[in-house]
Order: C-alpha cells, then structure tokens, then sequence
C-alpha cells in the first residue's frame, strides 16, 4: 500500500530544546523575564491560578491574556516575534525537515501568529496553534481559544481531511512529541493505525523531563508508544531514520540492546 507519509509535530521541547515556549518573550512589558522559565514568572502563574479556575493549560494562557486586558495593553507583530530570536532548535532539525518525504505539520499549543512567521515554518504543509485575538486597529490585545488537548486530535482530523482520507486512517502517519500536553493525540493516531514517537532531549535538564517522563511510562505501559529516542534529526539518527521510514520497532529494539 502507498499511502504518503505524513508526519505531525509538536513544537516546544520536540522541534526545539525545551518546553518553556519562547512567545511569551513580551511580557517583559510588564516587568517580566519570559525568554526562559523562572521563579519570579512562575510564582506569579502561581499567584493568578488562587483565585481562577482551570486547568494547567487553561490558567497558563489565562495568566497571559490577563496581562493584556486588565492593562487594556497591545502588541504588535513585532514585539510578538521577538522572542524568535531565542529559539534552540534540536540538532539536525533545518536539515531533515528540508530534505523530509513526508507531507509535515505542526500541531502545537502555541500561539498559531508567532509560529506561522518562524524562518522554518515554510518548510511545513500547515501549522495549528492557538490563535490570538486582535482590536480594531489590528493590534493584539488578548489569546484566544486555546489548543487544548482535544483540539490537537481535533486538527489531527483536519489534517488527515486535507490528504484526502478518513478521520480515522491514521496508516503512515507518525505523531512526534515530548510528552507535555501530547497524550491524547499520540493515543489517538496510535489506536488508529499510525505510530506514536515519544522524544526526549539528551541534557534532560529542562523541569519537565520528569513530568514528561511519567506520561511516557504510563503511554508504554498501556502499548501506545512505537517509538521512543533523542529529538536528535541528524541524518543517520534514529529519529531521522525512523522518519525517514526506514526503521520499524523491532531493528530499533535490537539497536538498543546492542
């Protein structure tokens, strides 16, 4: 059967080195360090989520619409992709993507603007993400209806729409992600005949790694992860050579045990 392959990504901590997402960069607007995680940012997320009500996901993009519309501040596009500058990619990741097989996409909690006009989101058939809201002059003054992790299997279906098939015809299509926020939708193209790749960064320095950790170990043990390595995208990797199409489990199992 030839089906083209398509592979969906995650973006924060699976195309890149963390997890902390670099649009946030903005906030030093209201005295606030957001090019990396840090304590004073996260007591203040702490501060907010006393007193409104949500999930992690849901009080994290609170936390940042709030800025805006109790201050009545905008930004611009400008000051939105400032934090681009800050982005790490994986290794290998400009490489692979251009020279890719595959139809690729992101599917990201992410601010959709910001990832859009990243340098390496040509390279990508389509991005989703959560959108932001815009005033009547056209400046940003809020986030908008957020990427949660329903709407990923959501966007899941879009795509597998877009290349002509089924919602459910998951067959060659990889799902790429580390963990945080990717639960249900590596579960849902796993179950439906594609291939669920759990990835980790090599330094595991980043305050997730654990959190991540446990989800990949719960996903293992109930037989929904097909893969399991480095986000390293060097040609010649792993990862790269399972992308590429040319590693099934069982030669990745007989790598590791070597």
């Amino acid at each position: 059967m030839n089906i083209e392959p398509i592979n969906i990504f995650d973006f924060d901590g699976t195309l890149t080195t963390e997890t902390w997402p670099k649009f946030w960069v903005w906030v030093k607007k209201f005295g606030y360090s957001g090019e990396k995680r840090n304590d004073y940012l996260e007591r203040a997320l702490a501060e907010y989520r006393k007193t409104h009500i949500g999930d992690s996901l849901e009080t994290f993009f609170g936390f940042f619409h709030n800025l805006l519309v109790s201050s009545k501040e905008t930004l611009t596009h400008e000051e939105l992709m400032e934090g681009e500058k800050y982005i790490e990619y994986n290794n290998g990741i400009y490489d692979f993507i251009e020279k890719s097989i595959a139809k690729n996409y992101i599917v990201s909690g992410g601010l959709i603007e910001f990832l859009k006009s990243i340098k390496i989101a040509k390279y990508f058939d389509e991005i989703y993400g959560t959108p932001v809201q815009y005033d009547s002059n056209g400046m940003i003054c809020g986030i908008g209806e957020i990427m949660t992790d329903d709407k990923k299997v959501l966007a899941i279906k879009d795509i597998l729409k877009k290349n002509n098939r089924q919602e459910n015809d998951c067959y060659n299509v990889y799902y790429i992600g580390d963990g945080y926020s990717d639960e249900t939708a590596m579960r849902y193209v796993h179950n439906n005949g594609g291939k669920a790749i759990f990835v980790y960064q090599p330094n595991q320095d980043d305050e997730y790694y654990h959190y991540n950790n446990k989800i990949y170990q719960t996903l293992n043990a109930n037989g929904m992860i097909d893969f399991y390595c480095i986000a390293d995208y060097r040609n010649g990797s792993i990862l790269s050579n399972i992308l590429q199409r040319q590693k099934e489990k069982s030669e990745i199992s007989e790598e590791f045990t070597r």
